[in-house]
């Protein structure tokens, strides 16, 4: 290990979940692209850790489907093939139903009184990062409504799920070109609290059906996207 990095406090260093995280965020920034090779060495200098540290978070994203590992060549972000990018779809037009139905329910029932309040705050910084031109920051806000609105469901299985489905997504825009799909449309999302402030559950199930309609509609299965980029400016820029 570096003589730089055995001087830090260990408190300093990064952590495997600290790789994971940052890789995790770049995928749902729509910043690190399908089928970026994402060499052990080059992460380990980064990062300054240990390549078994690398291997570790590499494991646990090939795991979550994020990254593929190929043999004798190293691990690449994971490149959705067109009948997976609409498996993810028809998995969240599935499940998203249900986390609403569950919320509403919960409301009605006196719990989660806070649920309106956070999903607005939430709402609220996505459409600062849009006027301040934070397009990353915008898109990975997007994805937390999401995550959050299944958090909100008092489900611990529908926000795990929510949040594996949420980068990939994101992998399956940037695979097939979906610019119009880059973020959520900001006012589904608050027609879509407003619905569920009301215990409008048909308004709500119907604005979450147009939501994703609209996502997957911007999807073009027929070709898709390339483009290179550097690892260092992406994880750390």
């Amino acid at each position: 290990m570096p003589a730089a990095v055995k001087s830090r406090p260990p408190a300093t260093l990064p952590k495997r979940d600290d790789i994971h995280e940052r890789i995790y965020r770049a995928i749902s920034e729509h910043r690190l692209r399908p089928g970026t090779k994402l060499p052990e060495e080059r992460l380990a200098e980064l990062f300054e850790v240990s390549r078994t540290q690398v291997r570790g978070a590499l494991q646990r994203l090939a795991i979550e489907q994020l990254v593929t590992l190929v043999p004798n060549r190293g691990a690449f972000v994971a490149t959705p093939t067109a009948e997976e990018a609409r498996d993810v779809l028809a998995v969240r037009r599935t499940l998203e139903p249900s986390v609403v139905q569950r919320l509403i329910e919960r409301m009605g029932e006196g719990a989660a009184p806070d649920a309106v309040a956070r999903l607005r705050e939430l709402i609220a910084r996505e459409r600062d990062a849009r006027a301040q031109g934070d397009r990353p920051g915008a898109i990975r806000l997007s994805g937390e409504f999401h995550v959050l609105l299944a958090e909100l469901s008092g489900s611990s299985i529908l926000s795990r799920m929510m949040r594996e489905l949420t980068p990939l997504t994101c992998l399956a825009i940037l695979t097939f070109d979906a610019p119009l799909a880059s973020a959520c449309p900001n006012d589904d999302h608050a027609a879509l609290v407003s619905a569920i402030e009301a215990g409008d559950l048909p308004g709500a199930l119907a604005v979450m059906a147009h939501h994703l309609h609209h996502i997957e509609s911007a999807l073009r299965l027929d070709r898709q996207s390339e483009v290179e980029v550097d690892l260092a400016e992406v994880l750390f820029g």
